[in-house]
């Protein structure tokens, strides 16, 4: 047992895991702290405003920068192993540049076409909110290659660090905007809120470029002076875009389907009797106060998640098959007891839980708080699918098997689409959308286990 917990602590992957599972644990923790005021501000009208915004943000979000970080990881880590490390400041220069010029369009798109997003969903008060965020845009995607250099390293604490930051301003800013402008109206409190979302992009921003100039100076002094003059170099691009654009794919899917959600949900429920201020409350309650619950436990998931892509590609790199496998292994199991533990707690104190955290959204709406103890129950078991299905895609992700968890998670979106076109209008009501998920994430489970064990029985039949 002493042994084991020595080669914990000296080992980058699990202190990485950790200190990003520390991070995470804090920001979900702050993020909790900002969605539950915000909630008892604004309402549950005011956080169906705030949801309808954040999916396309999400997804165009991800398109722009989710990829490239892990891309730049194992690019970084594999010219870390060759001690090239020209060669990896070559390619954050690249990425930063690529990253610079998609955030920046993206950026103008969200300023000139935010009013015909608003009109598109329904609600033209939200074309002000699209403008607020619009900026964080760009901020983030040359924050992302600055988190995927140092993740290249396996070093977790400037992302984690800079996510901190993030949460703490957003936090800050966003609720001293909501108190100040509720009085205005609901809608300039959201805008005010999600403007806090762009402020806080822009401050981690500066300290990962700080972090990075004091890094690079470190490096740099032990080493012969050299002048190197980075410029865009086509190969590394190249590269960086063919190994970022499945993970982009994959990743933008679930957004893709948030969004989706965004557009038919509230306008279906409508259809099925509802008035539209009751099905955009509906919503809100199940995108809000539900999925920002079981998504809490993700917060480890997604900190291994993190640290396996660069292990996993580190040691496939070296031909160390069973020394990937076992950390593999390990992770899984890990994840699984927590995420097991977190789905227990959620089905058996939901209500408790519930009124606890949003007893200023649901007082005296006895009949929507009941709504979200269903639906929060029903969850439960999606974050164990959830959560399994993050680490089973980055270990495929490492050993270079980009597509599989792209068509893992295609097939998954498939069966929530089809579940939610054909059961929303039913008795299942907004019911139906948490069956979807389940059924998401099940399926996509499911694809990338088999594909996992595929992969470990090969590498294993191969190396005995």
């Amino acid at each position: 047992m002493r042994k084991f917990f020595a080669n914990l602590k000296n080992n980058k992957f699990f202190k990485g895991a950790i200190i990003l599972a520390i991070a995470g644990i804090i920001c979900r923790g702050i993020g909790v702290a900002f969605r539950i005021p915000l909630a008892n501000i604004v309402g549950n009208y005011g956080i169906g405003l705030y949801q309808l915004v954040f999916p396309l943000y999400s997804f165009l979000l991800i398109v722009s920068s989710s990829g490239i970080p892990v891309a730049i990881s194992r690019m970084v880590a594999r010219a870390h192993n060759d001690n090239d490390k020209v060669k990896a400041k070559q390619i954050l220069f690249n990425a930063v540049l690529l990253l610079t010029v998609i955030g920046l369009l993206i950026t103008v798109l969200f300023f000139v076409f935010s009013g015909t997003i608003a009109r598109a969903q329904g609600n033209e008060s939200i074309g002000s909110v699209y403008m607020a965020i619009a900026p964080s845009v760009v901020l983030v995607c040359v924050m992302s290659a600055l988190r995927g250099y140092f993740q290249g390293y396996q070093n977790m604490t400037p992302t984690a660090v800079s996510q901190i930051i993030e949460q703490l301003i957003k936090l800050g800013a966003g609720l001293g905007l909501a108190a100040l402008w509720i009085k205005k109206s609901v809608e300039m409190a959201v805008f005010g809120s999600i403007l806090a979302v762009s402020i806080s992009e822009l401050i981690a921003l500066i300290y990962l470029v700080f972090h990075y100039l004091k890094h690079k100076k470190k490096e740099d002094a032990g080493a012969k002076p050299q002048k190197t003059k980075f410029k865009p170099d086509l190969k590394i691009v190249k590269e960086i875009i063919k190994t970022a654009l499945p993970i982009t794919a994959m990743a933008s899917i679930f957004p893709l389907l948030l969004m989706f959600d965004s557009m038919v949900v509230v306008n279906m429920l409508s259809a099925a009797g509802e008035s539209g201020r009751t099905a955009t409350e509906l919503y809100g309650i199940s995108s809000g106060a539900v999925h920002t619950l079981t998504n809490l436990p993700s917060v480890i998931s997604v900190a291994v998640a993190t640290c396996i892509v660069p292990m996993a590609t580190s040691h496939f790199h070296k031909g160390e098959f069973k020394e990937m496998q076992k950390k593999s292994v390990f992770a899984i199991l890990a994840v699984l007891v927590m995420s097991a533990a977190s789905a227990i707690i959620y089905f058996f104190f939901a209500d408790f839980i519930l009124n606890l955290l949003y007893s200023g959204a649901f007082k005296d709406r006895a009949e929507q708080f009941d709504i979200a103890v269903k639906l929060l129950k029903i969850e439960s078991i999606l974050v164990v699918f959830m959560c399994l299905t993050q680490v089973l895609s980055s270990i495929l992700q490492g050993v270079g098997k980009l597509k599989i968890p792209l068509f893992a998670l295609l097939a998954g979106g498939v069966a929530k689409v089809l579940i939610e076109i054909f059961f929303i209008k039913t008795d299942l009501g907004i019911n139906a959308v948490s069956f979807a998920n389940i059924a998401c994430f099940l399926v996509a489970l499911l694809v990338n286990l088999i594909f996992v064990i595929i992969t470990f029985n090969h590498y294993k039949k191969n190396n005995n």
